[in-house]
């Protein structure tokens, strides 16, 4: 048995999970063992509000003796972690501990419940996001050129043109989406490019009771927007963070008719999820995809556009 704790609370006992199921312990330390550089014996003593890390505590010796770990081991997350991967085995401490038991009667500790849960989750990506501007860069130099001729109706029209919208970039985890053959089989996507876990292979306007009547651009487009999408440039307020930018696709039929979506990722290259198959960043000729316009994209022939996702819309999807 192994137990996890999340050390989040200031005021409340920290949520605690027993993990009892052993190819999960053992998959988990031998994880702990190839990334021993993350992990420290304690806690900082300088920590801070908010999520800061998790204990993992073998409660077998014969764990301990297998894979030689201290008795008791810690994860710094956020702006505290010692390396990159640290967000990515957070998120996989998170799901053990949603799948396991809560802590036994006596000891003083909250369950991870769902909103808990979201919160963990929410906190380990904001610590791999990047904030950027996302700007409509061919409508503002035409607007700057336009207003080098003093003020036109021209001019005018150009500067309303031009939009500068602040969106977030996580950094790609595809071992989030792969490692877990439920997730990786019940997640598609639809859920890869919102960033949102549901394992009901989410479709495009199930969340808002009007999904998609036919598989096409307009269509699509028409029920990720119920959902809450905005069309890119339709800028999302910070209380919609995170604002992800995505890229729709459409094969046409007859025969073969299907929607595909990718996401931006904060390394500059754009992440997807075809359908139950591992999440990745290549194309179907296995180029890293740098424009989701020009990759290679097999039967997905029309681009539908850009879209911005955000907190609320990630939210409603089913």
């Amino acid at each position: 048995m192994l137990r996890i704790t999340a050390d989040i609370f200031s005021g409340r006992p920290d949520p605690v999970s027993h993990i009892t199921d052993e190819n999960e312990v053992r998959a988990l330390l031998r994880e702990v063992e190839s990334n021993r550089n993350l992990f420290v014996a304690d806690a900082p003593a300088e920590g801070m509000l908010g999520a800061r890390g998790f204990w993992i505590e073998p409660l077998n010796d014969e764990f301990g003796a297998e894979f030689g770990t201290e008795p008791r081991m810690y994860l710094p997350v956020g702006a505290l972690a010692r390396g990159g991967r640290a967000a990515e085995i957070g998120e996989r401490l998170v799901t053990l501990m949603e799948r396991g038991d809560p802590a036994v009667a006596g000891e003083a500790a909250q369950p991870l419940d769902a909103p808990l849960r979201y919160y963990l989750v929410e906190q380990l990506a904001a610590s791999a996001r990047l904030t950027v501007s996302d700007r409509n860069a061919p409508a503002a130099e035409a607007a700057a050129e336009a207003e080098a001729e003093e003020g036109t109706e021209e001019a005018t029209e150009d500067a309303t043109a031009a939009v500068t919208c602040t969106i977030e970039l996580g950094a790609f985890n595809p071992a989030f989406w792969n490692n877990d053959s439920t997730v990786r089989l019940n997640n598609n996507c639809y859920n890869y490019a919102s960033n949102w876990r549901t394992n009901t292979f989410a479709q495009p306007g199930r969340g808002c009771g009007s999904m998609y009547k036919a598989i096409t651009a307009a269509e699509v487009s028409r029920a990720a927007l119920c959902d809450g999408m905005h069309r890119r440039f339709d800028c999302f307020p910070d209380t919609e963070k995170p604002r992800y930018l995505v890229a729709l696709v459409i094969a046409p039929g007859p025969g073969f008719v299907d929607f595909h979506w990718f996401r931006k990722q904060k390394e500059g290259f754009w992440g997807h999820k075809p359908g139950g198959t591992a999440a990745r960043n290549t194309d179907n000729s296995n180029n890293v995809i740098y424009n989701p316009e020009t990759a290679n994209r097999g039967p997905y022939t029309i681009f539908a556009g850009y879209f911005y996702g955000c907190n609320s819309q990630r939210q409603r999807i089913r």
